[in-house]
């Protein structure tokens, strides 16, 4: 009985790409958006912590004091959860 090795399930061909050796290279793109992506999530820590007195909210309805450093996470991770849902959205197919 013969094992032969399969590709795995969740790797994405468009990121790799074959060099003259048979060997696969990683897409220098996806690195660099890997790294971008880190570099903006360590100045938005390093921003919130250098934040941390309490400021007022106001809401339409409401008025709260909150740590400045809750307010400025709160906040990326909105911006983060709006772009993931518009990069998400698929192109509607030209009639």
């Amino acid at each position: 009985m013969v094992v032969v090795a399969r590709p795995p399930v969740h790797s994405d061909a468009s990121t790799f790409e074959e060099d003259g050796g048979g060997k696969k290279k990683v897409d220098r793109g996806h690195q660099f958006r890997l790294v971008g992506i880190l570099a903006a999530g360590i100045l938005l820590g390093w921003f919130a912590l250098a934040n941390i007195r309490k400021v007022q909210i106001d809401f339409w309805v409401f008025h709260r004091q909150a740590p400045l450093i809750i307010v400025i996470l709160i906040s990326g991770l909105l911006g983060a959860l709006i772009t993931f849902l518009i990069m998400r959205r698929k192109a509607k197919p030209e009639a």
